[in-house]
């Protein structure tokens, strides 16, 4: 999901899918902070009023729904029947007992042409069958009910009249709405295999939902009904109606030669005015879903299509086969970010709220990935570092413990950004290939596909693919909290013609789970004559490396491609020098740079003579002197104690002898 607020004036919810089958930029919105901070609005009440209720669905698993909704009378208010069919499993019973907001007033509850007793407790609705039923009988029963289902937050259920006086009606159940407009096991363990939505409209709305369009039929009061089929399994919070007196356009996505469909965009009439680069954006979906199928393996709902729609919220939500769109969420970002949803999310559904980062952290991921694919390692690169931040102010471990806390369990900084950056570092700790070999593996398992699954789950595809461990991963970054905090020295000896540079990390957490963090670390040496890269493998919280290298570094950089959550220091790099003397004047590259503070200017002197080192800002003002005076043949290293505001300066060395004088400069990068 990735949700912001409400638009004024606006409604939104959420369907899927639409398929006519006869046979992409950068993210530019706000990104998923607010959205997860809107969706904990409505969750807060939902979760509190929940709290100590029973649970529903209990030895039972639902395998059909068939809602027959009315969305004809007045403003707010829905009036519909649900048919549920479901296998008695675990033990014979005698009763079911489905969700249902207490705000829903329920008529009747039949079986067949028999009327059934029942009772409500809370949210939960209990029927009593006629008989007890034994342990895989299949049981059948349909709910009559009507209300006005109520405004929670983001509003599960919205019914909403534009400023140009047309009504829209949609939906956005995630977690626990959808029980706040239809009964069912509101809870994603409990997949459906199957669900049809009879929608009953105005004569000029168009009313979409989940899967294929099957019929629409004009009744002789000119409403129109329409029947919605979608044969694939199902959460309850990912089933969706959306009406409204739509416009439409979109795009084919073919996926063979002769194999293809047609990802439709259904959207209010002034969108593309209101938001013009929403057109350019959604063309992009086709080449989003090449990306993700080449690495996730093929569309998980490929016969009944794609598409979106657009509903009154900023933001979007992964609806199963139709994504829900703000106006303002056409744009590239949150389009990938949803249509990874429908592999991370739809076909394999986090089996507990506490495992949301199953499904947010894999979108946020998919996202940057198709970025990667797109544009190139650096765009890639960028759209970590700008989730870096939030990731790291994350609180608690990956796996939410207290579901009930909106803040822990909609916290952008943990599922979303940290959750990316958990995929990423995993990535970098088994290596390219694997990662997409095991990712690929974890979409294709036959336990999981069309069901649920588990932080544990995860693991064990990765290991099984891998051949490796990875407990000690899973331990400190998932079920662990926090990350390392990182200080990096170097220390350069020359002798007798060698080499040798010592580096020395160490680590600190902030906490005490864990209290180490043990990752492989890429090290990169630069110099006049050496660029150099070397992997180590941290496992203490103070190590040094010894290495013979080509020439002799002026810096090292600590993961210098941002494979690692983390905070890198730099210490005072040292030399010892064999006493060589240059064979011309050197300006080396100051260490650390960028810098912030202090930074150390090395140098040197092909024979005795006068030196000048001076600092300007890039407007020609000289802001420091780091030396003036005469200095033996040799190399040497001055430091300037960086004061002023942030930016790049110019070092310039003047080396005045009785010949005359030369003059070196290089820039240098103050970060504060």
């Amino acid at each position: 999901m990735n949700t912001h607020h409400r638009s004024t004036g606006l409604v939104l919810v959420a369907s899927l899918a639409l398929v006519f089958s006869p046979a992409r930029g950068q993210q530019s919105d706000a990104p998923d902070d607010e959205l997860s901070l809107r969706e904990a609005r409505r969750y807060r009440v939902l979760a509190e009023a929940m709290a100590g209720a029973p649970t529903a669905g209990q030895g039972i698993d639902v395998t059909f729904y068939a809602l027959d909704l009315y969305l004809t009378g007045a403003r707010g208010t829905i009036r519909g029947s649900v048919a549920t069919e479901a296998f008695v499993v675990g033990s014979s019973t005698s009763v079911v007992t489905v969700d249902l907001s207490s705000a829903i007033a329920v008529d009747s509850v039949r079986m067949g042409n028999s009327a059934l007793s029942f009772t409500r407790a809370a949210h939960v609705l209990t029927v009593t069958l006629p008989r007890s039923y034994g342990v895989g009988e299949r049981v059948g029963w349909t709910v009559y009910y009507r209300g006005t289902p109520a405004a929670t937050g983001f509003g599960s259920y919205t019914d909403s009249l534009r400023t140009n006086g047309t009504r829209w009606v949609y939906t956005l159940s995630e977690p626990y709405g959808a029980r706040e407009w239809w009964p069912c096991v509101d809870h994603p363990t409990d997949k459906a295999d199957s669900v049809d939505i009879r929608m009953t409209v105005p004569p000029t709305y168009q009313a979409v939902a989940n899967g294929v369009l099957r019929s629409s039929v004009t009744n002789g009061d000119g409403s129109v009904t329409v029947l919605w089929s979608h044969r694939y399994p199902v959460a309850s919070y990912l089933v969706a109606i959306n009406a409204a007196p739509f416009t439409t356009f979109g795009d084919w996505y073919r996926y063979a030669p002769t194999d293809s469909f047609f990802v439709m965009n259904y959207v209010q009439t002034d969108l593309l005015s209101r938001r013009p680069s929403a057109r350019a954006a959604a063309a992009l979906t086709p080449r989003m879903l090449e990306v993700f199928e080449a690495m996730f393996g093929p569309y998980p709902f490929r016969s009944e299509g794609y598409g979106h729609v657009e509903f009154g919220w900023g933001g979007g939500m992964e609806h199963q086969t139709l994504t829900s769109l703000g106006w303002g969420a056409f744009n590239e970002g949150t389009i990938a970010h949803e249509l990874a949803h429908q592999w991370f999310g739809d076909l394999i559904t986090c089996r507990t709220w506490p495992d949301l980062w199953l499904n947010e952290g894999f979108a946020t991921y998919s996202d940057a990935l198709f970025r990667e694919r797109q544009y190139g390692r650096t765009t890639f690169l960028q759209a970590m570092q700008s989730r870096a931040s939030g990731a790291r102010s994350a609180s608690g471990t990956l796996i939410v413990q207290d579901t009930v806390s909106v803040g822990n369990l909609f916290a952008s900084s943990r599922v979303y950004s940290k959750g990316a950056w958990v995929l990423h570092m995993l990535r970098r700790v088994v290596g390219d290939s694997l990662f997409f070999r095991s990712v690929r593996a974890y979409a294709d398992d036959a336990s999981l596909r069309f069901g649920t699954a588990s932080t544990n789950d995860l693991q064990s595809v990765f290991e099984a693919v891998t051949g490796r461990d990875l407990d000690f991963f899973f331990d400190q970054w998932v079920r662990g909290e926090r990350y390392p905090a990182y200080t990096c020295s170097l220390h350069v000896e020359q002798q007798t013609g060698q080499v040798r540079a010592t580096v020395r990390i160490r680590q600190s957490t902030g906490t005490s789970n864990p209290t180490l963090f043990r990752m492989p670390i890429d090290l990169r040496f630069k110099g006049r004559s050496i660029d150099t890269m070397v992997t180590v493998w941290n496992d203490s919280l103070d190590q040094s490396w010894q290495f013979t290298l080509g020439g002799v570094p002026d810096s090292v950089t600590l993961d210098p491609d941002s494979w690692i959550l983390k905070t890198v220091q730099y210490g005072q790099r040292t030399l010892v020098d064999d006493g060589s003397i240059p064979a011309d004047l050197e300006l080396s590259a100051n260490y650390p740079n960028p810098f912030n503070g202090t930074t150390r200017v090395r140098f040197g002197l092909p024979e005795r003579g006068h030196v000048l080192i001076e600092v300007f800002d890039l407007a020609g003002r000289r802001v420091a002197t780091l030396a003036n005076e005469v200095m033996q043949e040799g190399r040497a290293e001055v430091p300037w104690n960086a004061v002023g505001s942030t930016g790049t300066y110019v070092c310039r060395l003047v080396f005045t002898t009785f010949r005359g004088s030369s003059v070196v400069a290089r820039r240098m990068l103050y970060l504060k």
